[in-house]
């Protein structure tokens, strides 16, 4: 009667392992690249998935001089609030940032309207993350992400009023933010 206990434990201990997986794994940083013969446009693409099924997308192409943030819900998460309020932060204690306040802050740099610079719907933000010119600062978004390396927490107005939070690890990204940002450098 012990092995069959022993056996039984083990399936516990094992089932609950992957349980407890599931609740913080989260999905490699990846990079897709794409090019455009006919129209000579090269995409780059970094993204990541957490464990809740929320995706976070840095991407830039070649026929422009900004490097996007787009940031997808999971299918279960409520609905964005339409005014695109977003914040993110490295870690707990990192300097918040808003998407407003950034938006703001290039559409004064670039002279472009800031309607210009983000788009949202019920299911994804996305933004202006910098500006070809501003890619090679050390203040900028683009080296304030490379130098975070824990985690991006990111926080969201949902349609019914609630604030909610998600994080992302950024253990792998730096290159994948790297070869994105690239694209655009001039």
């Amino acid at each position: 009667m012990q092995p069959m206990r022993a056996a039984w434990r083990l399936a516990l201990i094992v089932f609950g392992s992957t349980l407890c997986a599931t609740s913080w794994a989260q999905e490699p940083w990846t990079l897709s690249d794409f090019y455009d013969a006919r129209h000579d446009i090269r995409v780059k693409i970094a993204a990541v998935k957490n464990a809740q099924g929320d995706q976070l997308k840095l991407h830039a192409a070649s026929n422009e001089s900004r490097v996007w943030a787009t940031f997808l819900p999971s299918k279960t998460a409520p609905a964005l609030d339409s005014t695109a309020r977003l914040a993110w932060w490295c870690g707990d204690t990192g300097q918040r940032l808003t998407r407003d306040a950034l938006t703001h802050q290039l559409a004064q740099r670039s002279g472009e309207p800031p309607s210009s610079l983000y788009h949202a719907g019920a299911h994804y933000v996305s933004f202006v993350l910098e500006h070809a010119d501003g890619l090679d600062g050390t203040t900028g978004q683009i080296a304030a992400l490379q130098a975070c390396k824990s985690r991006l927490s990111l926080g969201y107005l949902a349609a019914d009023g609630r604030f909610a939070e998600t994080a992302f690890a950024l253990g792998g990204a730096e290159a994948a933010i790297a070869d994105v940002a690239d694209v655009v450098r001039r």
